[in-house]
């Protein structure tokens, strides 16, 4: 996939953030204390209404001069959008994203539509889908998504969208995901008519088991190097699949969650940071491919990620901190992408609070010292 098309600039307040928590003093936890800054910083961000702000923003470059404070008028303007713009009633869902609810992400046409409402381009709407809902923009592998990408980058009106949704609603799951997520996504780009368009989507219609198939090869292969490591340093005893599973999430988030309780720690942390976790459970669906959120999937593969760089990685003063944590970002930023994924979002509280443990003399006890924090 072209990571280009997609490269998210950073305004002032992103810059900043991402400074201090890449380029800050390193952290050296010895107590819970020690990572309270980095908690306050992240829960800050949790608790901004991005969603409210990147609607705000969109509609006075549309030329209604509003705040994040003036609910009344953008529901108003949004529902007058729908009905002038896609010929329909708003969504009660996105009338609740208004009123301060947490945009969802499972029926993602509620979230491309009001973009449509909002004449947003296909960089726009891009873009607004990785900063104010925090996810990834074009699961191509999925009809829906397939169609809106399509739609979008080739400047369709929504009644093509809508005609494609009816066409494309019965074609049949394909039972073997061949194709990657990178060749699809450039063939959608590359067509330029639509009935060569319902034509390739007909061959390339994937289940959600069968969608993230690169993401799920790199974390089955992540999951091997941890339980390699736990096998010779952690115990010299012959485990079950299952345990070495439970082994894994402990070895990852520095706490058992079967012993623990579901976290004692979690509402002290941001919702957006603990939501989504693996355990042992969901650890044992993504390696036998079974359907699970793709929150869980781009959480999981960042935890792998993590935990396996810097298990190699001898963080032992600043300079070594800050080429390391450039090395790490990069490296996971590029997977990220080429999985089809959202880039490292600095604003995104698991992204920042994962950012800031990797800028510490040691970034896994320091990310165990975050997961633990307010347990004792």
């Amino acid at each position: 996939m072209n990571s280009s098309i997609f490269e998210l600039e950073r305004n002032e307040f992103t810059e900043i953030e991402y400074g201090r928590t890449c380029f800050g003093e390193p952290v050296s936890p010895e107590t819970a204390a020690d990572v309270e800054e980095g908690i306050k910083r992240a829960i800050e961000l949790d608790e901004r209404p991005i969603f409210l702000e990147g609607l705000a923003a969109r509609l006075n470059q549309l030329g209604v001069e509003c705040t994040v404070s003036d609910e009344k008028l953008m529901m108003s303007e949004v529902k007058k959008r729908f009905r002038a713009v896609l010929g329909k009633d708003c969504p009660k869902a996105v009338q609740n994203w208004i009123k301060g609810t947490t945009p969802g992400i499972t029926n993602r046409a509620n979230n491309f539509d009001l973009c449509y409402a909002l004449e947003m381009d296909f960089q726009q709407t891009a873009v607004f889908f990785q900063k104010h809902f925090l996810t990834q923009p074009f699961n191509c592998k999925s009809r829906i998504d397939a169609v809106y990408l399509y739609c979008l980058y080739h400047n369709r009106p929504y009644r093509t969208v809508c005609d494609m949704l009816e066409i494309s609603e019965k074609f049949p799951l394909q039972e073997q995901a061949h194709t990657s997520t990178s060749q699809i996504y450039s063939a959608i780009l590359s067509i330029d008519d639509d009935e060569a368009f319902l034509k390739y989507t007909f061959a390339h219609c994937y289940s959600s088991e069968q969608q993230y198939q690169l993401a799920r090869s790199l974390i089955n292969r992540e999951i091997t190097e941890v339980k390699e490591y736990i096998k010779r340093y952690r115990s010299k005893d012959i485990l079950s699949e299952n345990r070495l599973n439970s082994m894994t999430v402990t070895e990852l988030l520095g706490y058992n969650y079967q012993l623990d309780g579901s976290s004692k720690a979690q509402h002290k942390l941001p919702k957006r940071f603990t939501e989504s976790l693996p355990n042992d459970v969901t650890l044992g669906r993504i390696i036998n491919g079974e359907s699970v959120s793709y929150e869980l999937l781009r959480k999981t593969l960042m935890l792998l990620r993590f935990y396996n760089f810097y298990s190699a990685a001898e963080n032992d003063d600043p300079n070594v901190i800050a080429q390391n944590l450039m090395d790490f970002y990069e490296e996971l930023d590029s997977t990220l992408i080429s999985c089809g994924f959202a880039q490292l979002y600095v604003r995104h509280p698991f992204d920042c609070l994962l950012l800031y443990c990797a800028n510490s003399y040691d970034p896994i006890d320091t990310l165990y010292w975050v997961n633990n924090y307010g347990r004792n």
